[in-house]
């Protein structure tokens, strides 16, 4: 008796976490998901992405040493990483500024697309922040964490554009049909 509850706790308890999982919010024309990561060695209070066009900027943390991972709907266009602010004391904050290392990336619409690892690291008195290609580490969370994403939209390149990988990554495990 006690194990038929359990169980029909447990697959009731799985069958709601994934009907919580599989809701996709609605894509306007001009929007596109992208996958966003984020690892911040070092204190990061809120890190700051924009894309173009009034109030298209997006702020993610605090993080230190931690990460983020998410995939959010962002309209289509050119995003940055633009900056990192942290607050010193409840008055003031201290930004560091990114917007002259290029850590850009697209978004098309009506497609997931992968951004890359933002690589944020500071020591409090210098920062460093990078975008990583880890394409297979990032597909293969979203995969797990993230399957209706995967399932429901074609993945693109928002880096790297012409960049086959990702098809490769998706497609390896299908068998490939040949000529006789």
């Amino acid at each position: 008796m006690k194990l038929s509850i359990f169980l029909s706790l447990l697959l009731y308890s799985l069958y709601g976490y994934s009907q919580e999982k599989a809701i996709i919010p609605t894509l306007e024309d001009d929007e596109g998901f992208a996958i966003i990561a984020i690892y911040s060695k070092g204190k990061a209070g809120q890190v700051i992405l924009e894309g173009s066009g009034f109030g298209n900027a997006h702020s993610f943390g605090p993080l230190n040493y931690s990460q983020h991972f998410s995939v959010i709907k962002l309209k289509a266009g050119t995003y940055n990483w633009s900056r990192v602010s942290n607050k010193v004391d409840n008055s003031l904050k201290q930004y560091s500024k990114l917007e002259h290392l290029n850590l850009n990336f697209e978004v098309k619409a009506g497609k997931l697309n992968y951004t890359g690892l933002l690589m944020y690291e500071t020591n409090n008195s210098s920062f460093s922040a990078k975008i990583l290609n880890r394409t297979s580490i990032l597909l293969a969370i979203t995969k797990q964490d993230f399957p209706e994403y995967i399932d429901n939209f074609e993945v693109v390149n928002g880096i790297y554009p012409n960049d086959q990988y990702i098809d490769f990554f998706l497609n390896k495990s299908k068998p490939v049909v040949g000529e006789d």
